[in-house]
């Protein structure tokens, strides 16, 4: 990975194992969707508490076909958050539904189920939080909400695999959970997803519709889409998996050394709830202001740091803004935050030297 940063924001972990079992289903020219997928969704599914595991070939696809599966269509609405990845609520709009927004908690930046209700019409079916840079959203409050009103709840844990909420895993607090493996997350497959669910019918038709909607070859039932993923990322993923509990540990204790370095330096630590497992998938500090946040983000970058803004708000994107009337103060603790939120580097080979470095820099470019 070619870069101009000496301290890029994220690294993914691959070993010589990864290595070589990505290349021994090479080796034995399975290089479709095949028996190292089915190997990759039993395993996964064994580790995050489930009775099923789909595999697809993005989180993305893992956030689409429970959508669509769960038969969200034109009218429905779904309840999220505007402080996301796009993929999020463009699932939503992708079933031709309208992605009802609902502002964030200040201190966790997940959805806030306080004011979920106030959302709520006769045209919502679902609400579909996301697990925050990998801590898990008040999952209580938002099922009972949905058990109140008749809605499913689908989480997007694409940050947040081996979470605990109160001691249950993310993917065990909803009908359906996508995960994701993309590079920058904690385990990686290259590109990737898994749907998690102990809801038989709707995985088998999510492993339909990823498959052109074929139930057998030739034989479509519905009109479905590629999305599986081939046999050489599921091996990666089952020799990463192996290491998931380690990973999260490892970057636990990176951002324990990070909130110490970061006590009274004129920024604010990320929270955890003393309830949930933090995966760290991000770690984010909140600034004081825009220009604070402006003045470390340019600081770092001339030397070599990189960071990122994890997100700028959804409600505001051109298209979203065109399509669906958003407009900026709709939802003020989304745009205060994304105005002050930083990313800083994490990763598990991250060394205190380096951490030490990014304190130092931000340390004196918030005095200056």
């Amino acid at each position: 990975m070619s870069s101009n940063f000496k301290i890029r924001v994220a690294e993914p972990n691959i070993t010589e194992e990864d290595a070589r079992a990505a290349y021994q289903a090479i080796k034995e020219n399975c290089l479709s969707s095949g028996p190292y997928v089915e190997k990759f969704e039993h395993d996964f599914a064994n580790y995050v508490g489930v009775k099923e595991a789909v595999a697809v070939n993005s989180g993305t696809a893992a956030l689409h076909l429970p959508i669509e599966s769960l038969g969200i269509k034109n009218g429905d609405e779904v309840i999220t958050t505007p402080f996301t990845f796009a993929a999020t609520s463009n699932v939503i709009v992708l079933q031709n539904a309208k992605p009802v927004f609902v502002d964030i908690e200040p201190e966790t930046y997940n959805l806030d189920p306080y004011k979920i209700e106030k959302a709520l019409t006769p045209k919502t079916k679902a609400i579909m939080p996301i697990h925050y840079g990998g801590q898990c959203a008040e999952m209580d409050a938002i099922n009972e909400i949905a058990q109140k009103h008749n809605l499913y709840v689908i989480e997007d844990a694409a940050p947040a695999l081996g979470a605990l909420y109160k001691g249950r895993k993310a993917g065990t607090l909803s009908i359906a959970a996508g995960f994701s493996f993309f590079p920058d997350k904690n385990m990686t497959t290259g590109e990737g997803g898994m749907i998690a669910t102990n809801d038989h019918e709707l995985a088998e038709k999510c492993r339909i519709l990823r498959k052109n909607g074929a139930s057998k070859r030739y034989y479509n039932i519905y009109i479905g889409w590629n999305f599986k993923m081939p046999d050489p990322n599921a091996a990666l993923g089952i020799s990463q998996l192996k290491r998931i509990e380690s990973i999260i540990e490892a970057k636990n204790k990176v951002a324990k050394y990070y909130s110490s370095l970061l006590k009274d330096r004129g920024v604010i630590p990320p929270l955890v709830k003393d309830y949930n497992r933090h995966t760290f998938m991000l770690y984010v500090i909140l600034t004081n202001n825009n220009k604070q946040r402006e003045t470390i983000r340019l600081g770092l970058e001339r030397e070599g740091i990189e960071t990122r803004i994890n997100f700028p708000p959804m409600h505001l994107q051109p298209v979203y803004s065109k399509m669906f009337g958003f407009k900026k103060g709709m939802f003020p603790v989304t745009e205060d935050i994304a105005e002050r939120i930083l990313g800083l580097p994490i990763f598990i080979k991250m060394t205190k030297e380096q951490q030490d470095t990014v304190v130092e820099k931000i340390r004196g470019l918030v005095n200056n």
